[in-house]
């Protein structure tokens, strides 16, 4: 169950980008250690806002990207592994896919769905974490 959860650098990079979500899991801030059970929203009571990160899992946060973004992510296979990309929301417009950019690991994608759906994620992070366009 804990590979269903983002990593503490992820969840902190999202929660900087604005997620603010109830989780099912949270990170101690001393230790990074993973404590799964219910945890608040980082505006709850004060306990969750100054010892714990939540953790969202992936379907969390790739629905905040979509939300907060405008961005819909895809991870799919081809014949040369898996990769990812992500269009508008709404319009569909075509704004980004691994397999022409060197982000993969060997001939235009991933050995694996689970560290193509990573690489997007950090990939989304980026992205908005580098953009000033926030919706």
């Amino acid at each position: 169950m804990r590979k269903d959860f983002l990593k503490y650098e992820d969840a902190l990079a999202l929660k900087e980008l604005g997620f603010d979500e109830p989780c099912f899991g949270g990170y101690l801030r001393d230790t990074k250690e993973l404590w799964i059970g219910y945890v608040e929203s980082q505006g709850g009571e004060q306990f969750n806002r100054d010892y714990h990160i939540t953790a969202p899992i992936y379907q969390q946060a790739f629905r905040f990207f979509r939300e907060k973004y405008n961005m819909l992510p895809t991870i799919y296979s081809n014949a040369s592994g898996w990769c990812f990309e992500y269009h508008d929301n709404e319009g569909g417009t075509h704004r980004y896919d691994s397999g022409y950019t060197g982000d993969c690991e060997m001939s235009g994608a991933f050995t694996s769905y689970e560290k193509a759906e990573l690489a997007c994620l950090k990939k989304l992070i980026e992205i908005c974490t580098n953009s000033n366009t926030k919706v």
